[in-house]
């Protein structure tokens, strides 16, 4: 259910609450028909509770989007480090099919994260673990150090693509939550109204306080 439908929704509920909290002749009309002060303190409690659901479903999406606005910022910066450092290494050993594929450039690059994340840490890890290799990429301009922090910056997109998928995941339970939250509310408000048109059938001046259309 998008946020407009709701927001539309709640502002209905929210006079229909508040109409009754403020006016005393609707609250004495509706006691009679069991809608006591108690019971529409229990639709206000989950009026506000949906309420702040909401609250936190806005957070917790917005903490989605800034960590995947950061994650793919840095993906970026790092793929393209990357593939510079492929670039250098198919000429470093382009006359070593043996170590292209140790160091896994031969073929087309991953199109998927995971693909890529693998490749990129065998690239790395193979030429700092091999003297041979890290000797040859040096002489392209390449050091240890260079290499090492490269990889921990892969390491770090890794890092964060699983900070995104925690943020995600906590967006969607909290849309579940108020989803749920918000149905109970509906079907207290359901009632609510019903009784309301009965119990004011006579009195359409006070319908309409609650914001409920005498049919």
């Amino acid at each position: 259910m998008n946020g407009k439908t709701i927001a539309t929704k709640l502002h209905s509920i929210e006079n229909g609450i508040l109409g009754v909290l403020n006016n005393p002749e609707i609250q004495n009309k509706l006691t009679a028909y069991g809608y006591t002060a108690e019971r529409i303190a229990e639709g206000k409690q989950l009026l506000e509770a949906v309420t702040s659901l909401i609250a936190a479903q806005v957070n917790e999406y917005g903490e989605q989007y800034a960590a995947t606005d950061e994650q793919d910022k840095f993906l970026t910066a790092t793929y393209a480090n990357y593939m510079i450092a492929v670039k250098v290494a198919r000429v470093a050993f382009k006359k070593q099919p043996d170590m292209l594929a140790r160091l896994s450039l031969t073929g087309e690059r991953p199109r998927s994260l995971s693909g890529w994340l693998r490749c990129a840490r065998i690239l790395y890890t193979n030429l700092l673990d091999t003297p041979d290799a890290l000797a040859a990429i040096t002489a392209f301009g390449y050091t240890a150090e260079q290499l090492q922090q490269e990889l921990s910056n892969v390491n770090a997109v890794e890092n964060l693509h699983s900070q995104q998928l925690s943020k995600k995941s906590a967006a969607q339970q909290t849309t579940q939550e108020r989803d749920k939250a918000f149905d109970e509310l509906c079907n207290w408000y359901s009632d609510f109204r019903a009784i309301a048109r009965i119990a004011l059938y006579d009195k359409s001046q006070l319908l309409e306080a609650l914001g409920i259309v005498k049919k």
